[in-house]
């Protein structure tokens, strides 16, 4: 396992920080505050910061906002991620017209990470605070439409993620057959949907760098279980999904994405699960589509 680096995460978590409210200048003593680190850890680093132009510092209020050598390293990183361009409009008009909280999640690494965020019109509903940037753990019951279509390694690979699972991996095995035939994949909240959800809403709350990263790691860790994905989906039957998920696909039929819609707010029929994940189905299409790449047959 790769040793952390303290120092790293207090520069990120300082960046982060600045980042949420650009406009107001904050205090050594908010960003400790904050951050709960000492004012002489963090005096060093917003000096280095300072100097280097990443971060400005006021000159009669010692207050410290972003500086302007950021603002080339934002275009480089929008440059960098252009090539989801193309899911904006379809997330951000799927995101209204559900009422839901619609993501674009990517593989990175061994993990998965949130690549594009699209909210729907605001309402008094506290929302899962999915970020960009945010990690999610690859392993089951997560991500499932991101090996439903790989080979049988990659999909043992997943399996084995979870002990739990791999211990009796014909269940899911299964499931990811008819995953690949209905091309969209249901996390379902756990039998306390409103203890969980606190949880989930609390781990996504306001925190920055490395802290928000192992909180939101620790809570999927702590309260998703093996029965969360759904297997065939019963028209009469009550559901409380947590996500509904479908694939992205490149030119050469290849998963290189999934598309969620989170946190629906009630309880809904198998009939309106069917809906829901036929229209998240389609506009995942019509991003394939615009990404050039092609459904398998």
């Amino acid at each position: 396992m790769v040793r952390r680096s303290p120092q790293t995460e207090r520069l990120v978590e300082i960046v982060e920080y600045l980042a949420d409210r650009p406009t107001d200048g904050r205090s050594l003593a908010d960003i400790s505050r904050t951050l709960g680190a000492d004012k002489a850890t963090l005096f060093p680093m917003l000096t280095e910061l300072t100097r280097v132009g990443w971060v400005v510092k006021h000159p009669t209020k010692k207050t410290y906002r972003l500086g302007p050598r950021l603002a080339p390293v934002g275009d480089s990183a929008r440059i960098a991620v252009n090539a989801i361009a193309p899911a904006r409009k379809p997330m951000s008009r799927l995101a209204i017209e559900s009422g839901n909280v619609c993501c674009l999640i990517v593989p990175s690494g061994g993990d998965l990470v949130v690549a594009e965020v699209a909210h729907p019109e605001p309402d008094d509903r506290p929302l899962l605070g999915v970020r960009a940037g945010d990690k999610i753990t690859h392993r089951p019951p997560l991500g499932s439409v991101l090996v439903a279509w790989g080979d049988d390694f990659a999909i043992t690979a997943w399996l084995d993620r979870n002990p739990v699972v791999a211990e009796d991996s014909s269940r899911y095995r299964a499931v990811l057959d008819l995953i690949r035939n209905r091309r969209f994949a249901v996390e379902q909240y756990p039998p306390e949907p409103a203890a969980f959800r606190d949880v989930a809403v609390s781990a996504t709350s306001i925190a920055y760098g490395s802290e928000r990263a192992s909180r939101f790691t620790r809570g999927q860790e702590e309260r998703l279980n093996v029965e969360m994905l759904v297997g065939e989906i019963d028209d009469a039957q009550l559901y409380r999904p947590l996500s509904v998920n479908s694939p992205v696909f490149d030119r050469e039929g290849t998963v290189v994405g999934s598309l969620c819609l989170l946190d629906v707010p009630d309880a809904i029929t198998g009939g309106e699960l069917r809906d829901i994940g036929h229209r998240l189905r389609d506009t995942a299409d019509d991003i394939t589509a615009e990404l050039g790449g092609v459904v398998p047959g």
